[in-house]
């Protein structure tokens, strides 16, 4: 399965980082800060049965402080079933601290791999469900930071002349303070949608950003064809006083990746 993720990863881009990029001069004050990202999907009534399977989880939660109370989580699952097919991804990272000076940060991905055999004159399609929740929270500004990134990107790629087919990607980002929060949703190909769902507020010492996406995906093959569902599930939070340096960030330096279609691509509103 290498090999089809090494397609993927070629289709890339690091779309924000968790971390800022300067250090906030502050006297020393007690201050609160939390950070949460969630990120689920799930594919259901698949019309093939997947060839081979593939699932992986990676989390990572880091605390420092030189004075506060810190917790960090950081969850992720993957889940294939080959036989009724369906699968699901989840990812959750999540931090609180309390004090002066301290940095929290939590990281998570999971990933689904199916592998499907589509004869000619087929079609391959699935039913999904994705969600995006968002939230952070400061007491006490300029001195304190929480930001927290959320994606959720998939593909169908040809495997023989290794080509992405369809793409989709849901993504989000909350830094607080800052002006780059967003929640967009990315896709291209044979996709269809009902009513997706968004809410979020953005600025203040509280935001959050929610979205909810039902879909579908059918493409048919004129020639037998294997096919790769490709899955990322990947979330970010970090919460710091003062807010951490361009150094400390590399310990998240992996950021948020997620597919960019070239095909259509639309803002959630």
């Amino acid at each position: 399965m290498k090999q089809y993720i090494g397609v993927v990863k070629h289709f890339l881009l690091l779309v924000t980082s968790a971390i800022a990029s300067s250090v906030l001069v502050t006297l020393p004050s007690q201050a609160a800060t939390f950070g949460l990202a969630q990120a689920e999907v799930a594919f259901t009534n698949l019309n093939q049965n997947p060839l081979q399977t593939t699932t992986n989880v990676d989390t990572t939660a880091i605390v420092t402080a030189k004075n506060g109370i810190l917790q960090a989580i950081a969850n992720g699952e993957g889940l294939f079933i080959v036989d009724p097919p369906m699968a699901f991804s989840s990812s959750l990272s999540e931090a609180f601290g309390e004090g002066s000076d301290y940095l929290g940060l939590a990281k998570s991905d999971g990933q689904v791999i199916g592998t499907f055999v589509v004869n000619a004159g087929t079609s391959f399609n699935f039913d999904f469900t994705a969600s995006l929740n968002l939230l952070t929270a400061i007491d006490n500004y300029p001195a304190e930071s929480a930001k927290a990134t959320g994606a959720i990107s998939f593909a169908l790629i040809d495997t023989a002349s290794q080509s992405i087919l369809d793409i989709f990607s849901l993504i989000g980002n909350l830094s607080t303070p800052g002006n780059d929060d967003f929640i967009a949703i990315q896709y291209g190909g044979n996709f269809t949608f009902s009513n997706p769902v968004t809410n979020y507020n953005f600025g203040g010492q509280q935001e959050y950003a929610k979205a909810s996406i039902q879909g579908s995906l059918q493409r048919s093959f004129a020639n037998t064809t294997i096919v790769s569902l490709v899955e990322l599930t990947s979330t970010r939070v970090t919460v710091a006083v003062p807010e951490p340096s361009t150094n400390v960030g590399l310990l998240l330096c992996c950021g948020v990746i997620v597919f960019i279609s070239r095909g259509r691509a639309s803002k959630l509103s």
